[in-house]
């Protein structure tokens, strides 16, 4: 997952850039049988059948369970919007700078974005944007999730829903050294730790919505907090309900100067990759 900060360009007098790298421990995720999960000393009073999501065992179904999603991800192919706005940090609604659209797919693990426009204007690269912009959101963002969440100590936080569809949430930390979320300044390479909310169906063990925080900026950087969510809703294509990104936003504060950007992203238009094939017999 990619994301920059102030277009990487130059900000408060840095040159900052925050970007996703893959740590060699997420590859070895799958090898490892041990699961720590964490439950809070006065859970949510839930009927019993929901609290059977807490232990060792929901875990496990939670991996399987976006494992087929993240595999599903991978033969689709659909249109992003990403609104870009900045105002200041309380009160204001803030104004619109523009709109980037592309098409995005999910190949090999790896976002593939092209026909990509700013305000209907073609652009070579969304790296080559002034100003915040993120990517990552349609895949990245949920196969790192579903690693940390066979990795990390979980947090069992409550039962709750999203969209009306009971799901059960639940919080991880990355500490600085587990981060795979690098920030750079000029020359200079930091580590960032981040909180993780994962709201996962109680039904079907699926991940419907992801957020992530992170209040651990380094100071000259003038960032205290940065922001990411993602939420996925059900699509139907040719007769067949698939789990799939909806919307998604990453939001950048900046405390001491009373100002934030922030995007919005929404997906649309989806399509499966593959083909139809018409068999006919000749019956002379």
């Amino acid at each position: 997952m990619k994301i920059c900060v102030g277009g990487c360009a130059v900000l408060s007098g840095l040159l900052v850039s925050v970007c996703w790298a893959t740590p060699p421990w997420i590859d070895a995720v799958n090898d490892s049988s041990t699961q720590t999960i964490v439950t809070e000393s006065t859970p949510a009073t839930t009927p019993a059948k929901l609290i059977e999501l807490t232990g060792a065992e929901p875990l496990a179904r939670i991996g399987v369970a976006n494992e087929l999603l993240y595999s599903d991800l991978q033969s689709f192919v659909c249109n992003e919007r990403m609104d870009r706005y900045k105002g200041q940090l309380i009160g204001a609604e803030g104004r619109r700078i523009d709109s980037i659209t592309s098409k995005v797919s999910f190949e090999n693990g790896v976002e593939h974005y092209t026909d990509i426009r700013q305000n209907n204007r073609p652009r070579p690269a969304i790296t080559n944007l002034s100003g915040a912009w993120s990517e990552g959101e349609f895949g990245t963002l949920l196969r790192q999730t579903q690693a940390f969440l066979e990795s990390q100590a979980v947090l069992f936080r409550m039962n709750t829903d999203v969209n009306g569809a009971p799901t059960t949430l639940y919080r991880f930390e990355v500490s600085e050294q587990d981060s795979p979320w690098g920030l750079e300044i000029e020359s200079r390479h930091y580590h960032v730790p981040f909180r993780t909310d994962v709201w996962v169906s109680q039904s079907s063990g699926q991940i419907l919505k992801i957020e992530r925080t992170s209040t651990a900026i380094p100071s000259e950087t003038g960032i205290s907090e940065l922001r990411w969510s993602i939420s996925l809703k059900t699509v139907e294509l040719n007769g067949k309900r698939w789990l799939l990104p909806s919307t998604g936003g990453y939001e950048v504060l900046y405390e001491e100067s009373n100002r934030r950007e922030w995007n919005l992203l929404s997906f649309s238009n989806y399509h499966r990759y593959g083909s139809q094939v018409a068999l006919s017999f000749d019956t002379h």
